[in-house]
């Protein structure tokens, strides 16, 4: 008798943890659904109630594809995307390198100046920024969106490597040391290879931004032929009408790619977020 009001107790807290589970996957599915079946409709059955659509018109992605320059779009934001992903892991990693490792004078100091920039909207930053790559000539170019990301890489994927990074035993750096190797060696070596989880999820914050990123195109990108695929979606929205099921269509297109990359990369992006698993065994 016990024992069974002991399971009812331990039950109902579990079953509260699932409700909310199931109740937060469904805010998250059910948008996801509407947009797959929405691309999947005719114009005329858009703005009918029904939820699932009558005929199911798989033409509509080949249509989206043809009714704009979608592989041209997809050209330039792996253009963007390559660079800036190596350009971001690279920067962020040797940025927290410094910060794990070396000890100098204002080290703390300017290491909460770094997470307070954090606390900065990028708004702040909008209009001297573009004033800055306007007279420098690079408006209407890719590079106001690719060069950013060798400067360091962004505070909050430093202080994720940092903190990783500060897990690994400095009697790694030791016995290099002993063994004639350099700093950098040191940092490309040993620290590099241990912190390749922090690393992949950095990348995968990286691809996510990048690859879903509009406002930086918006700002950058004045010709149609250097359109991104996020600011792409803009084309299938007219003066006076939008055709949902082509947009809903694309937007299927373009969201495929950031999730497959986020289930491959599931396991990685969670140890990445991890700082207890630095160092295995």
């Amino acid at each position: 008798m016990n024992q069974s009001v002991k399971r009812r107790r331990w039950n109902v807290p579990h079953m509260l943890s699932m409700a909310v589970l199931i109740l937060g996957a469904a805010i998250v599915i059910v948008p996801l659904l509407w947009t797959f079946f929405t691309s999947l409709k005719s114009p005329a059955e858009v703005f009918k109630d029904n939820f699932v659509p009558e005929v199911w018109r798989w033409t509509n992605y080949s249509d989206a594809v043809q009714a704009v320059p979608f592989f041209t779009f997809l050209k330039n934001t792996v253009i963007i995307l390559i660079p800036v992903m190596i350009g971001t892991v690279f920067s962020s990693a040797l940025c927290a390198y410094g910060f794990a490792r070396f000890q100098f004078k204002g080290k703390r100091t300017l290491f909460l100046l770094l997470l307070s920039t954090m606390m900065l909207p990028s708004q702040v930053t909008m209009i001297p920024m573009f004033i800055m790559f306007k007279e420098a000539g690079w408006v209407d170019t890719f590079l106001p969106l690719i060069v950013p990301a060798f400067f360091g890489g962004g505070a909050f994927n430093i202080f994720l490597i940092r903190q990783f990074m500060r897990g690994i035993p400095r009697d790694l750096d030791e016995s290099a040391f002993v063994d004639g190797a350099s700093r950098f060696q040191i940092f490309s070596r040993i620290i590099l290879p241990l912190s390749m989880p922090p690393l992949i999820a950095v990348s995968i914050f990286t691809f996510m931004g990048v690859w879903n990123d509009f406002q930086g195109p918006l700002i950058y990108l004045n010709s149609n032929d250097k359109y991104t695929l996020a600011l792409g979606l803009s084309m299938f929205k007219g003066l006076y009408n939008v055709e949902w099921n082509m947009l809903m269509a694309a937007t299927i297109l373009i969201m495929l790619p950031a999730l497959v990359v986020f289930f491959v990369a599931q396991k990685y992006f969670i140890e990445g977020i991890s700082i207890s698993s630095a160092i295995k065994g």
